[in-house]
């Protein structure tokens, strides 16, 4: 009778602990497609150490290496090729292990107080250890679930794992020497450090995820401004090219003067010809500010020129320096663009007005498909989807704010910007 309640409450044992386990490698999103014999094979193995190596050597450091060591291999070789999925797989081999523990001195301390004979203690024992390790793995699966750290080359997991291998060590450390401790304070105390041991160990995974999100921002950060000093280079550069093509372009014009003045080629739809040509080398004034122009310049030439229309006269944005005017208005042009993939049906509206102390410019252009923006990010397929993240940053320095609206096929980008006066002042008082 002993024996076969033993077998039945030790396979309850085995099946509760691998489930927890591949419950848990099936919380980390997988990234290798295996076949599924190749995993039954693997679990298979994970079963027969799980029952052969306590009873084999009895040695509780022994069997918790190697499980480990088996269990954090057939994850990173079967479900997932990133070193991050170790540090979840440590984390629950620690949760197992303090389970055991919390169990053990549970029972023990219950045994005490209820003097329950040894088969009633080993069942409680069981029932106590399948208990914890179930409530813990369901919560350390929500946490993995939810606050899952993506595989970022910018993270270093070498000293977060450390936390659940020590604190293994730990644990198995001050249970072999905690003898004179237990028969001096009881299990109690050892109940509050194993908690508290497991407490640490779930919060590292909160730790985990905020510093992911701390990286992935910064990351996300020095791209914006690595995108941002480029595209400035860029304009710098094409106002340059412009600079240049004006003088060429002047000594031209001159020279045909000349020749018309001279009658050498007087009524000949040459000279006309020529005189369009030059017009369309040379810049079209949309605005007073530089950097905005030549913005301007190069974008609206990807539009037929009929299907333009851009009213900037009296609207002065010259507060914006000039990474920053590249930063809204290329980003917002290239939306407009992207929008429109058939060149000769695109148009655009682009619209500014000083009202009292308010700087306002409209853009508008069609747009059939729906915008998806999840967290300020598009989720256009092959774009990072830093374009609208970058306008705002840049807004917020000039107290700036921006309206997203599609309708009717359409889609309104609005920018409010305080009059340069009261954005000063405003930075006086804040500096103040």
């Amino acid at each position: 009778m002993k024996n076969a309640v033993s077998t039945v409450f030790f396979s309850l044992d085995l099946i509760v602990l691998v489930g927890c386990a591949v419950s848990i490698l099936h919380a980390i999103p997988s990234e290798i497609d295996t076949k599924r014999w190749k995993r039954v094979l693997a679990w298979s193995g994970y079963i027969l150490l799980a029952v052969l190596l306590p009873g084999l050597f009895r040695n509780d450091i022994l069997t918790t290496v190697v499980m480990t060591i088996y269990y954090v291999g057939m994850g990173r070789l079967l479900y997932y090729k990133n070193k991050i999925g170790m540090f979840y797989q440590s984390i629950f081999w620690m949760v197992f292990l303090t389970t055991q523990y919390l169990a053990v001195y549970t029972s023990m301390a219950l045994m005490s107080i209820l003097q329950l004979e040894n088969l009633l203690y080993i069942v409680l024992w069981v029932i106590l250890r399948m208990t914890y390790l179930m409530a813990a793995t369901f919560v350390l699966y929500l946490l993995i679930r939810r606050r899952y750290a993506g595989a970022k080359r910018y993270l270093k997991i070498r000293g977060m794992i450390i936390i659940p291998i020590f604190s293994m060590a730990l644990l198995i450390l001050y249970a072999i020497s905690s003898d004179m401790f237990l028969v001096r304070y009881g299990y109690w105390w050892m109940l509050l450090f194993g908690a508290l041991l497991l407490t640490i160990n779930i919060y590292c995974l909160y730790f985990w995820y905020d510093v992911a999100k701390n990286g992935e921002l910064k990351y996300r950060l020095d791209m914006m401004q690595q995108q941002n000093a480029l595209t400035l280079q860029y304009y710098q550069d094409l106002e340059e090219n412009y600079s240049h093509s004006r003088k060429i372009i002047h000594d031209i014009r001159n020279h045909l003067m000349v020749l018309e003045q001279a009658g050498r080629m007087e009524n000949s739809p040459y000279i006309t010809d020529l005189h369009g040509m030059l017009n369309s080398l040379g810049m079209r004034f949309y605005t007073e500010n530089r950097m905005l122009n030549i913005i301007l310049n190069d974008k609206l030439k990807e539009f037929p020129r009929d299907q333009v229309v851009c009213s900037l006269g009296g609207v002065n944005l010259d507060f914006l320096s000039d990474i920053d005017t590249t930063t809204i208005f290329a980003n917002l042009l290239d939306n407009a663009l992207e929008a429109q993939p058939d060149r000769e049906r695109r148009s655009i509206r682009i619209l500014g007005e000083q009202i009292h102390d308010f700087t306002m410019v409209k853009l508008s252009n069609p747009c059939e498909e729906p915008l998806h923006l999840r967290e300020g990010r598009s989720s256009k397929a092959g774009h990072e989807g830093y374009g609208l993240p970058n306008v705002q940053a840049a807004l917020v320095k000039y107290h700036g704010e921006m309206q997203v609206e599609q309708k009717d096929g359409k889609v309104s980008v609005t920018l409010v910007f305080q009059h340069e006066k009261e954005t000063e002042k405003t930075e006086g008082e804040r500096k103040g």
